[in-house]
């Protein structure tokens, strides 16, 4: 996990309102189960934490903590009734968010975005944003502000 692992060195103290982060919903997390009702806490759990967390530096360890889970756990807990893992669930989560940043012209450019949500690289946030919305950051940062490139600079 090169790309995808939070930058400790990046850490940012909080970021927009949390009643508009915590309305990011990635089809990635739609159950695929029903989950038990000690699972579907512990989800819950962990996802109100990634939620809460989308603009600090948190590791898979972090969320199994609050979770109340191993590692190992957590994971086949998030495969099982997510059919993906908890560390793309929170890059979803982060790239969903940074999309809203950039519909709102408040993103000077794919790397200031992408080390706001702890994308050490922003080639690698460019590729799952065009993947996830079928557009590139640089385009919509172009849009919104009207401003240059909107590249990575």
């Amino acid at each position: 996990m090169t790309d995808n692992t939070p930058h400790e060195t990046e850490r940012r103290a909080s970021g927009p309102a949390d009643a508009q982060t915590s309305q990011f919903v990635s089809p990635n997390v739609l159950p695929i189960a029903t989950p038990t009702k000690d699972s579907q806490r512990q989800l819950k759990l962990a996802e109100a934490f990634i939620r809460e967390n989308l603009y600090n530096p948190i590791t898979i360890a972090d969320i199994a903590a609050v979770a109340g889970l191993t590692v190992r756990s957590l994971q086949r807990l998030f495969r099982k009734y997510h059919g993906d893992t908890p560390v793309k669930i929170l890059m979803s989560f982060r790239v969903a968010a940074a999309r809203e940043l950039i519909l709102e012209g408040k993103a000077a450019s794919v790397r200031d975005v992408a080390a706001r949500f702890h994308f050490t690289n922003p080639g690698r946030f460019s590729k799952l944003y065009r993947t996830m919305f079928s557009r590139v950051p640089s385009e919509e940062i172009r849009a919104q502000t009207g401003k240059g490139d909107g590249g990575q600079r």
